[in-house]
């Protein structure tokens, strides 16, 4: 495996790296970024193109293996003040992946989408990377694959997001639709429910009978679930709480229902 040092932080390497932070160069580029060991390892067992790795002296003798099983097309060894301009972490392992976009990471939202035997998620405005992740991860962690993010949604590939969702966004078969309530009304037109997880005319969410094909809808963080997506819902539920308490965090009311919608399901 060949290394490649660089010194400078000037690099055409690093400087193009570091512009992947912005959502814009991910888009025009195709790749993204994915800080630390665990994400390089889940990318590769998701099968996800890895395109090169940069690391520090210290991480390229410590992660060799890893680094190795990436089959990665470069390895750029970075001097410390030249892998600081590629980080945003407070304490790095000294290692950054750049990987290659997938439709299997995200892909658009399509008509046949809208039919599907298991209960799936929908998010809309989550603009919370770390939010975003967190779901993410909670999705992943109940059996929850396909989730469909609105307009105004975070970045899947930013890495907050990765960093947050601990891999899980690399494994979730995001799908991405331009207008969430038209989304809402694709699925509702092949005979499913779309469930609003919102306080408005809802039922406690132990009270509700999940099905097969039952679409969730978790609002933005501080506005809630759009108005054109509640008219496009046929159901709503709450997550009931001590008194006093009106909401919680976008992500804890999707980890709390997913896990409800799980436990009824192993049940059965």
């Amino acid at each position: 495996m060949e290394k490649i040092y660089i010194s400078s932080r000037q690099n055409a390497v690093v400087s193009q790296t570091a512009k992947l932070s912005d959502r814009k160069y991910r888009d025009v580029s195709g790749l993204f970024l994915l800080d630390g060991v665990k994400l390089l390892c889940e990318a590769v067992s998701c099968g996800i193109e890895i395109e090169y790795v940069l690391c520090t002296e210290a991480a390229s003798e410590k992660y060799t293996d890893e680094i190795a099983s990436s089959r990665a097309g470069r390895v750029y060894v970075l001097s410390e003040p030249a892998f600081e301009r590629v980080t945003d972490e407070k304490s790095p392992e000294g290692i950054v992946t750049t990987a290659r976009c997938s439709d299997s990471i995200r892909r658009d939202f399509a008509d046949a989408d809208a039919d599907c035997e298991s209960c799936r998620l929908l998010l809309d405005g989550i603009q919370n990377p770390d939010n975003l992740g967190a779901i993410l991860r909670s999705a992943h962690a109940f059996g929850q694959k396909g989730i469909i993010l609105g307009a105004g949604c975070a970045d899947i590939y930013g890495r907050r997001v990765m960093r947050s969702s601990m891999g899980a966004a690399l494994r979730a078969g995001t799908l991405s639709a331009r207008s969430a309530a038209d989304a809402c009304r694709a699925i509702r037109s092949r005979g499913h429910r779309v469930v609003a997880a919102t306080m408005q005319g809802a039922v406690p969410l132990t009270e509700f009978d999940f099905r097969p094909g039952d679409c969730i809808i978790i609002g933005n963080e501080g506005h809630g679930i759009g108005r054109d997506v509640l008219d496009a819902a046929t159901d709503a539920v709450y997550i009931p709480m001590a008194a006093g308490q009106e909401s919680l965090n976008a992500s804890c009311a999707a980890a709390v229902i997913l896990w409800e919608v799980y436990k009824r399901s192993m049940s059965k």
